[in-house]
């Protein structure tokens, strides 16, 4: 008796897993909405003007001094950001590092999403 399988790209492209495809794009959208409570916000231009790219690959936060706040520096670069002061009425997890910050965090919530996600569209 014979087996046979088909070839490992075949079948992540069938399960939409390649890069760019569908399971793709929503782990990262589903990256994208939990990560947003961790993005600093303050009048709000840092968490809103943010873009996703069209293959799922990256997640863009546009404004000018986004990378100051992701490593927690003030824009001049001169010192850090005291983590105590930063306002966090509308984004209670706000910090810097977000999106390493929300990986440990929510890590087992996000699988489980894709791992949904895959079973309602047929995959195993």
């Amino acid at each position: 008796m014979s087996v046979s399988f088909k070839p490992n790209t075949v079948i992540m492209t069938d399960l939409g897993l390649q890069e760019g495809g569908p399971i793709h794009k929503f782990f990262t959208n589903t990256c994208y909405l939990h990560m947003d409570e961790y993005v600093p916000f303050d009048s709000g231009d840092l968490a809103s003007i943010v873009s996703i790219s069209t293959d799922g690959k990256y997640i863009t936060y546009e404004v000018p001094y986004a990378s100051y706040q992701y490593y927690g520096v003030r824009e001049d670069g001169t010192h850090q950001i005291n983590e105590d002061n930063r306002n966090r009425s509308m984004h209670p997890k706000a910090t810097s590092f977000w999106v390493e910050k929300m990986v440990t965090a929510e890590k087992n919530d996000i699988i489980k999403e894709v791992q949904d996600e895959l079973k309602r569209r047929g995959g195993q």
